[in-house]
C-alpha cells in the first residue's frame, strides 16, 4: 500500500505543487500552504482510493475465471498402505485452483488444458503439447514418459518427458508430477525478470503528465516574466514574488 501511496502521488504537478506549498510556508503564506497542500493530499488520496477499488474489483473477476487443475491426491492416514499397494489404490481426484499446486503433486492432463506448473511425464497416451507460447514453434511436440537421449544438455525445453507452465495439450492424455510452481517455473522466471523493473506507465498516465509538463513548461515563461514587470514597474519585490508565487 505504501508504494502504491507513492506512484499515486508521484507526478509533475501533485511535485511543482509540494514545491509551492513549502514556499508558501517559508513565506509564511498559512492560508496558501494549507490550500495547497490540501490539494495534493485530496488528489493523492483519490486517486489511491480509485486505483485500490479496480484493482480488487479486477482480482474479483480473475478469481471467478480462474483455472483449475485435477489432482491426484492420497487420502488421509492410508500414506503407508499406499505405498505398499501402489499409488492409484488409495488416490482421489480432486479440482484445486492452480495457486494450490505443490511439488510432488500428481496431475491429470487432457486435450485442452493448460499446463499449470513444470511438470515431469509419468505415464502419456498420444501426448501432443503445443510450446508455441515458449519456443514460437508451431507444431505441437510429443510427450513421453522417457527422456530423449539426443536432447543437448542446454535445451531443457526439447525435453520429451518435461512439460512447462504457459504451454498447453493440444492432444491425448497423460498422468504428470509437478516439479516446479509459480516463479519458480522456467515461464514464471523468465516473468520476474520482465516484471522486475518498473512498471510502464499506462496511457492515461502519460496523458495527464503531458498536460503536467505543459503547464510546469507554461509557469517556467510566465513567472518570472510576471516578477520582472512587477518588480521594475512597482519597485517592490516582495509584492512582485508574492504574486508571482500566486501565478505558479
Amino acid at each position: 500500500p505504501l508504494q502504491h501511496l507513492w506512484q499515486c502521488y508521484k507526478n509533475p504537478f501533485n511535485l511543482l505543487l509540494t514545491l509551492l506549498a513549502m514556499v508558501s510556508y517559508v513565506t509564511e503564506d498559512v492560508k496558501a500552504t494549507i490550500v495547497i497542500g490540501s490539494m495534493v493530499v485530496l488528489s493523492t488520496l483519490l486517486r489511491f482510493v480509485q486505483e485500490g477499488r479496480s484493482n480488487r474489483a479486477a482480482a474479483r473477476l480473475q478469481a471467478l475465471v480462474s483455472n483449475k487443475a485435477t489432482v491426484l491426491r492420497r487420502v488421509d492416514g492410508v500414506h503407508e498402505e499406499r505405498q505398499s499397494s501402489g499409488f492409484g489404490a488409495h488416490a482421489q481426484q480432486r479440482e484445486v485452483p492452480l495457486r494450490e499446486l505443490v511439488p510432488g503433486d500428481i496431475i491429470m492432463l487432457s486435450a485442452g488444458d493448460m499446463i499449470p506448473a513444470d511438470c515431469r511425464v509419468l505415464s502419456a497416451k498420444d501426448l501432443f503439447v503445443s510450446q508455441a507460447a515458449m519456443t514460437g514453434e508451431s507444431l505441437p511436440v510429443e510427450k513421453q514418459p522417457e527422456a530423449a537421449t539426443s536432447v543437448d544438455a542446454g535445451s531443457v525445453l526439447d525435453a520429451t518427458n518435461l512439460l512447462f507452465m504457459g504451454t498447453n495439450v493440444v492432444s491425448g492424455s497423460a498422468l504428470a508430477a509437478v516439479l516446479a510452481t509459480g516463479n519458480r517455473t522456467y515461464f514464471g522466471t523468465i516473468a520476474t525478470r520482465v516484471t522486475s523493473t518498473d512498471r510502464a506507465p499506462t496511457a492515461f498516465e502519460n496523458g495527464v503528465n503531458s498536460v503536467s509538463w505543459l503547464l510546469i513548461r507554461f509557469a517556467a515563461i510566465m513567472v518570472p516574466i510576471v516578477l520582472l514587470l512587477n518588480g521594475f514597474t512597482k519597485g517592490d519585490w516582495t509584492e512582485a514574488f508574492l504574486f508571482a508565487l500566486s501565478v505558479a
